[in-house]
């Protein structure tokens, strides 16, 4: 489906679909913002290699949504041009978004946070930002209770640095966590084998952004948070039948 055709379809697909979910919702939980509906869409085109529907979505997302969807939606495209390989396009655009860089959302509405959370975390780790990353992963924690991609994020930015035995005894430690899913694990035990064998190579550039953006994504789905992890499934849901 191309761009253009896609982007008619969700624009009028999506408010009704959204609207049937607010009316249904019970009162505990808050209602969807059609605008975030749009960047959890993207963000699933995103993670399934479909850059022109991810593109449309992060588009619709800016048209509709206030200053801070705005920001999030071009932090959007910023991941999508680098998983295309269009490296300098993306550095230009996450460039931009930076001007206006928020450091915490302008939302008390848990599944509000806890998007401009993961996409800023996401954005910060595909520009190679780990510090900044990590940062955004911690309040990410704090509104989900996920604590690995802070964790994560924490390990590489000691890799990053050179802080090479700080980096390994973390990445072990989250290996063994419990909490972790195991798609994670088994990344975290190759990764930690690479790393000992050739002393600080952490594989392709875009390994551990694009393995935390599949596993958050899969493991929001699976949320035993009421309110997240409604939002999530329903458009998830609504993505399979776009």
């Amino acid at each position: 489906m191309t761009y253009r055709t896609y982007k008619a379809t969700s624009a009028t697909t999506l408010g009704p679909a959204v609207k049937l979910y607010n009316d249904q919702r019970p009162d505990s939980l808050a209602p969807l913002d059609p605008a975030y509906a749009h960047l959890l869409l993207g963000y699933g085109w995103t993670v399934s290699a479909k850059p022109a529907l991810a593109f449309a979505e992060a588009d619709l997302a800016a048209e509709e949504g206030d200053a801070t969807v705005k920001y999030l939606a071009q932090s959007l495209r910023s991941i999508t041009m680098y998983e295309q390989g269009w490296d300098s396009l993306a550095r230009e655009e996450s460039q931009q978004a930076k001007k206006h860089r928020l450091l915490k959302p302008g939302s008390s509405v848990q599944y509000e946070a806890s998007v401009f959370y993961m996409l800023m975390g996401l954005a910060s780790a595909y520009d190679k930002d780990f510090a900044q990353s990590k940062f955004y992963w911690a309040g990410f924690a704090n509104e989900t209770a996920i604590h690995w991609p802070y964790k994560l994020t924490d390990a590489i930015d000691d890799l990053q640095n050179h802080r090479i035995q700080a980096g390994l005894i973390k990445l072990k430690a989250l290996s063994q966590d419990p909490d972790v899913p195991p798609a994670l694990q088994q990344a975290l035990g190759q990764q930690i084998a690479s790393i000992e064998a050739k002393a600080g190579d952490v594989n392709s550039r875009l390994f551990w952004p694009k393995v935390i953006s599949v596993v958050v994504l899969d493991q929001l789905k699976k949320s035993s948070n009421s309110q997240l992890g409604a939002v999530v499934r329903m458009v998830e849901n609504l993505r399979e039948k776009v």
